[in-house]
C-alpha cells in the first residue's frame, strides 16, 4: 500500500471514529440507515415488486395520501391507467385494476374478499373499544351480522313507505326556490344549485330519518356548520385512510382526541329524537314510518346485535352516507344536462309529455320515463357517488387476472369507478363523453345486442358499488333523485347562469362540486306550495 492509500485509509478511520464519538451525527445516521431500510427492504421483498406504478407509490403510502388531501386522485388514477395500462401499483401493497370481468370476483357477494383498513377509520371509539358501523366494519362475519337487523327496511318495499317523507321535503324545497329565485317577469337571481343541492339532501335524510328536517332550506344557508363539517370529516377519512396507522394517533388516541371534525351536533339530535320517540314527547305519526322506527324495531327483533350504540350507528351512516351521494348526483345531473343543450331539450320534452297526475312526481311514474332514467345513469356514471378505489385484500389462493399474471394472498386490489366507468371496453370508444342514449337501444340495434350491451354496463356499473359491501341505501338514493329530477324540472324552467363556466370538482370521499350556478322561472299552470304538509323543521 502506498502512502496515498494509507492516508485515504486513514481519514477513513478518522472520520468514523469522529461520527462515533459524536452522539447527533451517530444518531441521525443510525436514523437514516432505519429509514432507507424501512423502505428498501419492503420494496425488494414484495411480491409485487414488479408491477408497474410510480415508484413513489410503492415506497410509501404517502404518495397516495398526498394526492388524497389535493382532491385529485379520481384524476391520478385515470391518468396513471392511461400510462401504465390495467394493472397500477398505487402503494406498496395495492395494485388498482381496470379490468371489469373481475368486480364479480374482487367485490363479491359472498364477504370472502376482506375490506382493507382505510374503511375501518369511519369506526367510533368509545371508551377503550372502537365501534364500527355498516360501512367501517372489515370482517365479512361481522358486517353480515349488522347488516342483518336493518336490510329488509333498505328493500324496493321497505323504502317505498319513505315516499312520503321524501314528498314532503321536495315540496318544501320547490317552495324556497320558487319563493327565492323565480320572478313574475322571468328568470331571476342566481341559483347556487351545488349548496342548494346539499341543503336538500340534508334536511330529506333528516325528514326520512326522524320526521324533522335539519332546517338547512328553511335558513337557507349551513346554519349549524354540518355541511362544512360533513365535508371535512370525509377529507379526513380519505387522506388519513391512505396511512390507517395515523387514525390511531388521532381519532383513535387513548389520551387525547386530536381529529377528525366531530358529528357530535348530528349525533345529540338524533339521541334527543331516540329519546322523545321512547317517551312517546314527539308527535311522529306511527302511519308514517321512518327510518328510527325501523331501528327500533330491529332492535326489539335483535337484541343481541342492536343495542343503543349500533341504533345510533345506523343514524349516523344514515347522514353520513345518504347526503352526499344523493347531493352530488342531481348536481352532475343539473350540470351535465344543461351543458348539453340537445341532452338537456330532449330530458325537458320527455317530462313535460309525461303528463304526471300529480306533483311531486310519483317514484313510479319518474320511472316510466325513459330518457330521464338513461340521463340520471350517465350522469352517475361520469360522476359516481365515491370516485375512490374500492378495495379488497386478495383471499388465500390468489387471483389471477386475465393477462394471465398472478396475485398473490394478501395484497390489496381495488377498483375506481371512476376509472372503470371510463373503460372503452364496456362504454366504448366515447366513453368520456356525456351520452345518455348509450343506455337506450339504438334505431339499428336489435334487441338481442342490446340486452348483451346492457348486460355487460350493468356488471361494470360501481355507482353504489357491487357485492356483499353494496349501498344499502341505493334503493332510497334512487327513489329520492328520481322524483326530484322530475319534480323540479315539471315545475321550473332551468338555465345555466354562465354557460361558458366550467364547475369545479374537489374528489374526497365524495365528489364535492361548486360553481353550479342556475336560473329558474316557474312554468305557467304550476301552482306552487305543491299542496303537500311541508313538514317541520327539527
Amino acid at each position: 500500500m502506498d502512502t496515498t492509500e494509507l492516508t485515504q485509509v486513514e481519514g477513513s478511520m478518522m472520520a468514523v471514529t469522529r461520527l462515533a464519538t459524536h452522539p447527533v451525527l451517530t444518531f441521525f445516521a443510525i436514523l437514516l440507515v432505519a429509514i432507507l431500510l424501512w423502505y428498501m427492504i419492503p420494496y425488494f421483498t414484495s411480491p409485487i415488486r414488479s408491477r408497474r406504478g410510480p415508484l413513489l407509490a410503492s415506497l410509501t403510502n404517502y404518495w397516495r395520501m398526498y394526492h388524497a388531501a389535493g382532491g385529485s386522485m379520481h384524476l391520478v388514477s385515470y391518468a396513471l391507467h392511461a400510462r401504465y395500462g390495467p394493472v397500477v401499483r398505487m402503494a406498496p401493497n395495492y395494485l388498482d385494476l381496470d379490468y371489469p370481468s373481475l368486480i364479480s370476483t374482487c367485490l363479491d357477494s359472498h364477504g370472502v374478499w376482506k375490506k382493507t383498513e382505510w374503511h375501518g377509520i369511519s369506526g367510533v371509539k368509545l371508551g377503550n373499544k372502537v365501534l364500527y358501523n355498516i360501512f367501517s366494519e372489515c370482517n365479512p362475519a361481522e358486517h353480515a351480522q349488522i347488516k342483518k337487523p336493518v336490510a329488509k327496511y333498505f328493500s324496493s318495499t321497505g323504502v317505498s313507505v319513505m315516499e312520503p317523507h321524501i314528498n314532503n321535503v321536495l315540496a318544501f324545497f320547490v317552495k324556497q326556490l320558487d319563493d327565492q329565485f323565480t320572478e313574475l317577469a322571468g328568470f331571476g337571481k342566481p341559483l347556487k344549485f351545488d349548496e342548494w343541492a346539499s341543503f336538500y339532501a340534508w334536511d330529506t335524510i333528516a325528514q326520512s330519518t326522524w320526521s324533522r328536517r335539519a332546517g338547512h332550506l328553511e335558513h337557507a344557508f349551513d346554519f349549524d356548520g354540518m355541511v362544512d363539517t360533513s365535508a371535512r370529516v370525509m377529507d379526513y377519512l380519505v387522506t388519513v385512510g391512505m396511512q390507517p396507522s395515523l387514525d390511531r394517533f388521532l381519532d383513535k388516541n387513548p389520551i387525547f382526541r386530536i381529529g377528525p371534525p366531530s358529528f357530535v351536533p348530528v349525533a345529540n339530535a338524533a339521541f334527543n329524537h331516540l329519546t322523545k320517540r321512547r317517551s312517546g314527547e314527539d308527535d311522529h305519526d306511527p302511519s308514517k314510518p321512518d327510518f328510527l322506527d325501523c331501528y327500533l324495531d330491529a332492535m326489539k327483533k335483535y337484541p343481541e346485535v342492536v343495542d343503543e350504540p349500533r341504533l345510533m350507528s345506523y343514524i349516523l351512516v344514515n347522514v353520513a352516507a345518504g347526503v352526499d351521494t344523493t347531493a352530488t348526483t342531481l348536481r352532475a345531473i343539473f350540470y351535465l344536462a344543461l351543458k348539453d343543450r340537445r341532452v338537456w331539450e330532449k330530458l325537458e320534452a320527455q317530462i313535460l309529455d309525461a303528463s304526471f297526475t300529480k306533483l311531486p312526481v310519483s317514484y313510479s311514474q319518474a320511472r316510466a320515463v325513459p330518457y330521464l332514467e338513461a340521463v340520471i345513469r350517465e350522469s352517475m356514471r361520469l360522476w359516481p357517488g365515491s370516485c375512490f378505489a374500492q378495495e379488497r385484500y386478495v383471499p388465500p389462493g390468489g387471483l389471477t387476472l386475465p393477462d394471465g399474471s398472478f396475485v398473490p394472498e394478501g395484497v390489496a386490489v381495488g377498483f375506481n369507478a371512476y376509472v372503470i366507468h371510463r373503460n372503452k371496453n364496456v362504454w366504448g370508444d366515447d366513453a368520456e363523453e356525456f351520452r345518455p342514449e348509450r343506455w337506450l337501444q339504438g334505431e339499428d340495434e336489435s334487441t338481442e345486442r342490446f340486452k348483451d350491451r346492457l348486460r355487460l354496463m350493468n356488471s361494470s356499473d360501481l355507482s353504489f358499488g357491487a357485492g356483499s359491501r353494496k349501498c344499502l341505501g341505493v334503493n332510497f338514493a334512487t327513489m329520492e333523485v328520481y322524483k326530484t329530477v322530475a319534480t323540479l324540472i315539471a315545475v321550473f324552467e332551468f338555465e345555466l347562469a354562465d354557460p361558458a363556466r366550467e364547475w369545479k370538482v374537489h374528489n374526497s370521499m365524495f365528489p364535492r362540486q361548486s360553481g353550479i350556478d342556475l336560473r329558474i322561472k316557474r312554468r305557467e299552470g304550476v301552482t306552487v306550495p305543491l299542496g303537500l304538509d311541508l313538514g317541520k323543521e327539527f
